[in-house]
């Protein structure tokens, strides 16, 4: 119990304990909470800002990238246009004797001005010749080409380079998706109708290699036409879809001079930031989604940890520093519980505390100590009291056996069968022996079955052969023990009252064991009675309404030994006869010496 008072204490379960926390405990949390808050928002606040410098820097190196990109195409479609095998091939008309020449010296003068690793560039006559560049073809026919609305524009501004977007390329490289093209009409100086038309078309991957790996999860980078269109993107916007709103947002950006702007796209709030390419009639964006970069902000898990730790080490130590102050109270509130619900501790342990607890304690355990002592004395006296009472129920079975017994050796006496006297004498005299002469307050099943074969000779001495009788125990029970003299008055019982008005009958004796119970049943078939009749032989003590002690004794005894669920129980109709049924607690061999456990 001391133990248990001293865990209690270590709990923390005092009010004065829950009442300090209660205060102080919100106070911290609410300083933490508040600071981990204005460090999180400042934070993340800077580095969105850090973030949308580097997406305008990110710009500015793209548009820069394009823009020398610009000076070769420009300088390829000038070298086409003046160039005289071109002039030639795309001019003349049927088959030319030196056509193979004709397309080396081609390939040759662009070699001139192509990079190693250029874009495809594609040449289409009026008379409905084709070169593609890097081994490629076209891949539309020349008149679906020469049909189509950007040459139709080009013929128009035939002294002008006209970059548009495709929702397919015209090369085999670039025919799977969208891409963008330069075309220049091909002029002779002075002439007004062209005679063939030079393309450079770029794929969505010449397009995707000017961002690079600039891009990220919330950075979405794309360009985007006057139009509308995508014509290409690292992001969650698809290349050849088209936005009519955002390029409307992009064209009131450009009026306006401004660099940034805050929108809705794509349903999130987005800063927007562009740079127009007037050379290439494009706008570059970048769709910053401020909202995930701060989500994914990972210094805030940092942060977060460093409030968390500090939060818990001033916790720890208010916990402590409070506890030390209510420990000792709660330990002393704690024992005084206990005391009231299951009995009193030995002492109580108080240490660290003010005065005031330490005088508290001091008296409390003088208190303690006195009722200890007290109550130590109370159990002696019951436990004494127990043992008469069992003593006195014992001794109050012997002289009723005694009575019997000797009843039935006057009988053969007045029967003038003496030698039958003096063997009931002698087995009487084995019976006493076992009965009275053996100190130890349980015996063996075995010992027990003896008994009461003793007792049925003394019996069947003065009944005869009228009453069978029939006594077993199984091999389960055999190690088993229980109260001496228990079954005897319940056999006598059987002999002296179930056969009223009848001559003959039937007793049995049965001891099993059924798992941590001992069974022991004694049945007759003789005259019975009504079950309430035989409850009263168990309710009502011995006097009242002529019962027979020997039921009642014996229940009285096994109560006072065991307690509950353990006694007897009758079970019996009139006509059908009656059994006794004793359920007793296993109590081996081994504990045979000692007496059984106290209640």
């Amino acid at each position: 119990m001391k133990k248990k008072s001293e865990s209690r204490g270590h709990g923390f379960s005092g009010g004065l304990f829950l009442k300090i926390a209660a205060v102080v405990v919100p106070g911290v949390l609410l300083v933490s909470a508040s600071t981990l808050g204005v460090a999180l928002h400042t934070t993340r606040m800077g580095y969105v800002d850090t973030m949308s410098r580097s997406s305008q820097q990110i710009l500015s190196t793209v548009k820069t990238n394009m823009e020398s990109v610009n000076d070769k195409i420009i300088n390829v479609e000038l070298t086409v246009n003046g160039s005289e095998a071109f002039s030639r091939y795309f001019q003349s008309q049927g088959e030319l004797p030196d056509t193979y020449n004709q397309v080396y010296i081609m390939q040759k003068e662009l070699k001139t001005v192509l990079p190693m690793t250029f874009y495809d560039v594609a040449v289409v006559g009026e008379n409905g010749r084709v070169f593609v560049s890097n081994g490629s073809s076209l891949s539309l026919t020349a008149e679906r080409f020469l049909s189509s609305a950007a040459v139709k524009e080009a013929r128009q501004q035939p002294n002008r380079i006209l970059y548009c977007f495709v929702s397919h390329g015209i090369t085999k490289g670039s025919a799977s998706a969208a891409s963008f093209m330069a075309i220049k009409a091909l002029t002779h100086q002075g002439a007004q109708k062209p005679f063939g038309f030079a393309c450079v078309v770029l794929s969505q991957g010449d397009l995707q290699a000017f961002f690079g790996k600039l891009g990220n999860t919330t950075n979405n980078l794309l360009l985007m036409d006057q139009s509308g269109n995508v014509v290409s993107s690292v992001g969650k916007i698809p290349a050849g879809g088209h936005n009519s709103q955002l390029a409307v947002t992009l064209r009131q950006m450009q009026s306006q001079g401004k660099a940034s702007l805050y929108a809705n796209v794509l349903g999130k709030r987005t800063l927007i930031l562009q740079v127009n390419i007037p050379r290439w009639n494009l706008h570059l964006v970048s769709l910053f989604d401020y909202t995930k970069a701060a989500r994914e902000f990972e210094s805030g898990i940092y942060i977060f940890l460093v409030c968390f730790l500090v939060t818990a080490a001033v916790l720890i130590a208010v916990f402590y520093f409070i506890s030390e102050i209510t420990r000792p109270i709660s330990r002393l509130a704690a024992a005084m519980e206990d005391t009231a619900k299951q009995g009193l501790p030995k002492e109580v342990n108080t240490t660290g505390g003010g005065r005031e607890t330490r005088q508290l304690s001091k008296a409390f355990n003088v208190m303690v100590g006195n009722l200890n002592g007290y109550v130590h004395r109370l159990l002696g006296l019951e436990e004494e009291k127990r043992r008469m009472e069992i003593h006195a129920l014992q001794m109050q079975i012997n002289p009723h056996f005694i009575y019997n017994t000797l009843i039935s050796i006057k009988w053969l006496i007045w029967q003038d069968e003496p030698q039958k006297a003096v063997e009931g004498i002698d087995t009487f005299t084995q019976l006493l022996r076992g009965v009275l002469s053996n100190s130890n307050q349980v015996i063996s099943v075995a010992e027990e079955v003896q008994n009461l074969e003793n007792y049925i000779f003394l019996q069947k001495i003065r009944f005869g052969e009228k009453i069978q009788t029939n006594v077993s125990y199984s091999s389960a029970s055999a190690q088993c023990c229980l109260p001496k003299v228990l079954l005897q008055p319940l056999l006598e019982n059987a002999f002296f009252h179930a056969f009223t008005g009848r001559t003959e009958g039937v007793v049995s004796a049965f001891i099993d064991r059924h798992g941590d119970h001992l069974i022991c049943e004694i049945i007759d078939d003789g005259v019975g009675m009504t079950q309430a009749a035989a409850d009263a032989l168990l309710t009502s003590e011995p006097g009242e309404n002529g019962h027979s002690i020997g039921i009642w004794n014996v229940n009285a005894r096994i109560l006072l030994l065991y307690g509950k669920p353990y006694g007897v129980k009758i079970f019996s109709e009139p006509g059908h006869g009656t059994l006794v049924r004793v359920t007793l607690p296993v109590i081996s061999q081994s504990s045979e010496k000692r007496e059984p456990e106290k209640i």
